[in-house]
Formats: C-alpha cells, sequence, structure tokens
C-alpha cells in the first residue's frame, strides 16, 4: 500500500497515479497520524515537505520518500538520518518518480544525483565502517571502471559519455556490482570505494 502524506489534493491524486490501479493508496491530511500508521515493510510512505514541516517527522516504520520543492544537501541529509530513502524535487515526472519509489522499496537510497555526489565527497572516514574489505577482484574490468566512476560522485549519465557506452549498459554494470559487492545502492558502493583498502594476505 502507498500511504500519501500532504495537504495538496492534486499532489495526492499524482501520486495515486504511481499505482496504477494494482494496489491500494492511502491519503493522511495529518502528520500526526504517522505514529499510529499500520504500515508494513512492504507499504511505501511518500511525504510532502511542503504541506509539512521535517521537524514534524516522526519516526517512520516502512520505506519513505519526502519530497521537496528545492532539493538541496544539508536537508537530504538530515533526511537520511531519520531513515528516509528517498529524496527529490515534488514537481519531477511521474515516471521519474516511479524510479524513486521502486529504489527505495527495494532497500536502496535514491537522491538527485549532485546531492549523492556531495555526500560521497563529504562523508567522513568516521561515519563509516573502517578498512572496507571489498571483493573487487570478482569484478570485470569494466565494472571496476565503473565502480571508480561512482566513487568519484558520476552519475549515469556522465560515466555513459566518459566510459563510451549507453546509460542502459552502465545500470547493467550496476547491477552486477551491487550484486558482486553485497552493497545496496551507489551511496554505499561509494563510501566503502572512497575508504577500501585491498585485504591483506
Amino acid at each position: 500500500m502507498i500511504f500519501i502524506c500532504t495537504r495538496d489534493t492534486a499532489f495526492a491524486e499524482a501520486c495515486r497515479r504511481l499505482a496504477g490501479g494494482s494496489e491500494k493508496t492511502g491519503r493522511l491530511a495529518d502528520m500526526g497520524q504517522l505514529p499510529n500508521l499500520a504500515a508494513k515493510a512492504e507499504d511505501l510512505l511518500i511525504i510532502d515537505l511542503k504541506t509539512f514541516q521535517e521537524t514534524d517527522l516522526p519516526e517512520l516504520s516502512c520505506p519513505a520518500v519526502a519530497l521537496v520543492e528545492v532539493p538541496n544537501f544539508q536537508q537530504a541529509v538530515r533526511l537520511l538520518r531519520r531513515g528516509v530513502r528517498g529524496y527529490g524535487n515534488r514537481h519531477m515526472l511521474l515516471e521519474n518518480l516511479k524510479q524513486v519509489t521502486t529504489a527505495v522499496r527495494g532497500g536502496q537510497v535514491w537522491m538527485p544525483p549532485t546531492i549523492v555526489s556531495q555526500m560521497i565527497n563529504t562523508f567522513s572516514r568516521a561515519e563509516s565502517e573502517p578498512d572496507q574489505v571489498l571483493p573487487l577482484e570478482q569484478l570485470s574490468k569494466r565494472e571496476r571502471e565503473v565502480a571508480d566512476l561512482v566513487a568519484q560522485g558520476l552519475s549515469n549519465k556522465e560515466m555513459a559519455g566518459k566510459l563510451y557506452i549507453s546509460v542502459r549498459t552502465v545500470k547493467a554494470h550496476l547491477t552486477a556490482i551491487f550484486s558482486k559487492t553485497g552493497c545496496q545502492d551507489r551511496l554505499e558502493l561509494a563510501v566503502k570505494m572512497k575508504n577500501y583498502h585491498p585485504a591483506k594476505v
């Protein structure tokens, strides 16, 4: 089920189109209803932070996406630390919003590429596990190149241009990399790559 937390009727209707009639949706017009929400791990919460305050956000019980007028890095970090896994512009195209919700439901983090790049470049060593050991030897030469570019904060489109391959091929390489390294998303992969130290033999 998709729970939509907003006071904006038009926004709620736009989010309901995500389901396409394939699953139930519910609208919450009061953030105070969230603590009593009988949400399951497979449900999804979409929060409209134009009509609600970030400080009103309670503890989350299911995957959540927060949408705002103008995304910014500081807010993205705050929301990530509060359990929000998807963050972006509330005016994004429906197709893009579907990508966000699919990623979040799959256990990944989704944020605008520019914000992900900033996070990769600013997350300190103290905020991640020390001496990361990644099975990079399992990656093909091309997959290693893609992983290195992720660590540099490049978007899929930028990587495609640099490697002279399609964005679709980049996505296929990322899927393989996540599977082989056990990383859930590009942010986790990038942080681990930046802190990577080869295993001592």
